[in-house]
């Protein structure tokens, strides 16, 4: 079962995560697709995108995708709870109310699904960073199935965090300084970032010294470009 996990693990890419991952997800729980998302949600940023076909590259902006995406009951749930639990659009309604909804129209059923599982990962509020398996009309995903990916969750989250570590310049820096950084990507002051993260603006300021001298640089706005590169994907 974790054969593709080593594959994972030992892959040179720079592929965050890597496609083995990816594609090892959907030989161990066979569907239609999986993909991983990253999205800034308040933003409606697409952060990073990875899919085991050649499917659509993510929601952009004002797409179809962010206007209905209240209407797909796992996102509802992960953005209203914040709980990392391994769950399926039918733990929350059937596939006759599925049908009724036009998420179903837009989205689904051009891509021939009707089953979604959710995997997600550990992130900063208001992200999400998520593994989805799409599955075709027919049964669901079982028990068993949502069992072995919620063992997996832990070392899916640990081969990203290896994976996110080879990227330079981001491997000088810890957690904590790029969730600081990434709210300074975002416009937000030491006193905004403290109440984000929970923290005193001491705090904040001191993160932002640590990383300055990790990354070479004398600036916010340096620090952010050292980070996150031109492209703003923080």
């Amino acid at each position: 079962m974790t054969g593709f996990l080593e594959e994972a693990r030992s892959t040179g890419t720079d592929a965050v995560p890597p496609a083995a991952l990816v594609c090892g997800l959907i030989g161990l729980v066979p569907g239609v697709f999986c993909s991983f998302w990253e999205l800034d949600l308040p933003t409606r940023r697409l952060l990073n995108y990875r899919d085991s076909d050649d499917l659509p590259g993510g929601p952009r902006g004002d797409c179809v995708y962010w206007q209905l995406r209240h209407q797909s009951p796992t996102c509802r749930y992960a953005e209203k709870t914040g709980r990392l639990d391994v769950v399926q659009v039918s733990d929350f309604i059937s596939t006759r109310e599925l049908r009724r909804r036009q998420i179903y129209d837009e989205i689904f059923r051009p891509h021939g699904v009707e089953h979604i599982i959710a995997v997600p990962l550990p992130t900063t509020p208001g992200r999400t960073r998520v593994f989805q398996i799409g599955r075709e009309p027919g049964g669901g995903f079982t028990e068993t199935e949502r069992d072995m990916l919620t063992l997996l969750q832990p070392h899916l989250y640990q081969l990203y965090q290896h994976a996110a570590s080879r990227r330079s310049p981001r491997f000088r820096l810890t957690q904590r300084q790029l969730e600081v950084l990434r709210c300074v990507a975002l416009g937000m002051t030491n006193d905004e970032t403290a109440r984000q993260l929970s923290i005193s603006p001491g705090t904040v300021g001191k993160h932002l010294e640590n990383a300055y001298t990790r990354l070479g640089v004398t600036s916010r706005t340096a620090a952010v470009a050292q980070a996150f590169g031109n492209t703003g994907n923080a």
